[in-house]
């Protein structure tokens, strides 16, 4: 009995450096998760587009080039010492354009903005910096070379997107005050370039942020045709394609946000936390596991974004939530699995709705003017359910049926 006791007590040592070793082991790296870590990887050569868009709000003084590869360079020489987790980076201060602002700056989609720029627009007079900034807008639509230069991080700048908006709205009030003037022609034509423009640059957004913002300028772009047809002012929208898989496609979006989360499980322990929280982190966060683990967010979503709307619209709406391996060995990753990865299923119905409104907008030019009828409602086909008509909304707009709730009427243009 006694040499019993003994032995167990000699082996005492051997189980707890076994047990302890059990409970801090981490799993290997998945191969799916392997894949996406590497083709997430940013090129290290150059675009063009992305250097100009990082200075787009240059002063006149300086051109957005100038400026925006004096930003990268900042950031690039900060990041050098610095992990990906950590704050503070601050960009070189220099003049910058004044953003436009104003009443007729609203967002068209919002209730009553479109009858203030119908009734004021022509009162408007453009800037020297509103004019250079509309030019610099439309000369980045240009660029076939856009691609995200800075490496995955939580923490990373971004380029000053609000100009670019605000560019799109300065080429739409020019537009607009030229179709009251009798030009509509030449302002369809514009529009139908500034769509096909708007899409390349849509197909290469290799960021979450940069996808969804291009989605949300090709659905102004689709509504103001509508609206300029709708009000007289401009001919009915030229044959716009279907929307392909490469628009669509939120696989390299999607990619680039798997590897930021990556980098911020694996910089956790090496991040700027006291003692308490870096003793938390040893004990309870299994890296790679949360990585692993993390895919169930993106990959299903990266998946089903690329199906034409039909097969879309079912599969979205009947995936359950992520679902993964919960360890005992992994408490924090569990809890931060939960808190850190939004919803993607939204974005996804985002792009796809883009079809419904192109459909509505083709449609359009075979509508007389005023309220349709039943059976003129019936000759729009709804990309999620074929066959099943268009509808009127409670504000008279023309709309599609679709999976998931959306704010702005997506679905839908204005009659």
């Amino acid at each position: 009995m006694r040499r019993g006791i003994v032995a167990l007590l000699a082996s005492l040592p051997v189980l707890l450096v076994v047990s302890g070793y059990a409970w801090m082991r981490d799993e290997p790296l998945s191969a799916d998760a392997q894949t996406w870590l590497e083709q997430a990887q940013v090129d290290a050569g150059q675009s063009r587009a992305y250097v100009f868009l990082n200075g787009l709000d240059a002063d006149s003084g300086q051109s957005p080039e100038a400026l925006g590869a004096e930003r990268l360079q900042a950031y690039r020489t900060w990041r050098s010492s610095h992990g990906p987790l950590d704050e503070g980076f601050t960009e070189p201060l220099v003049p910058t354009l004044a953003i436009a602002n104003g009443p007729l700056f609203c967002a068209i989609e919002k209730d009553g903005c479109l009858s203030t720029l119908l009734s004021e627009v022509s009162g408007w007079v453009e800037t020297d910096e509103q004019r250079l900034l509309r030019e610099r807008y439309w000369q980045f639509l240009q660029f076939d070379d856009y691609r995200n230069l800075l490496e995955a991080s939580i923490m990373a700048p971004l380029p000053p997107y609000h100009y670019l908006v605000n560019g799109q709205q300065l080429l739409a009030l020019q537009l607009l005050k030229a179709a009251q003037a009798g030009e509509g022609e030449q302002v369809r034509v514009r529009l139908d370039e500034e769509l096909q423009l708007l899409r390349g640059q849509m197909r290469r957004a290799d960021t979450l942020i940069a996808k969804m913002i291009m989605v949300r300028m090709v659905e102004r772009n689709m509504r103001w045709q509508a609206v300029l047809y709708r009000q007289g002012l401009m001919p009915a929208a030229s044959s716009v394609p279907a929307f392909d898989q490469a628009e669509r496609s939120l696989l390299r979006p999607l990619q680039y946000e798997f590897r930021s989360v990556a980098l911020m499980f694996k910089s956790q322990s090496s991040s700027n936390l006291d003692w308490k929280e870096r003793l938390l982190m040893w004990w309870g966060l299994r890296p790679q596991m949360s990585i692993n683990a993390s895919l169930s967010f993106y990959q299903p979503l990266a998946e089903l974004s690329q199906l034409p709307p039909a097969e879309f619209a079912p599969k979205v709406q009947q995936l359950p939530e992520p679902q993964w391996q919960k360890s005992r060995r992994n408490p924090v990753g569990n809890v931060l699995l939960g808190m850190a990865i939004p919803d993607f299923r939204d974005y996804a119905v985002r792009v796809q709705d883009l079809e419904a409104q192109r459909r509505l907008l083709q449609g359009m030019s075979q509508l007389p003017q005023g309220v349709p009828s039943a059976e003129q409602l019936h000759a729009f086909d709804n990309p999620y359910y074929p066959g099943q008509p268009a509808l009127l909304d409670e504000r008279d707009r023309l709309c599609f049926a679709g999976p998931l709730p959306v704010r702005d009427g997506a679905r839908c243009l204005p009659l």
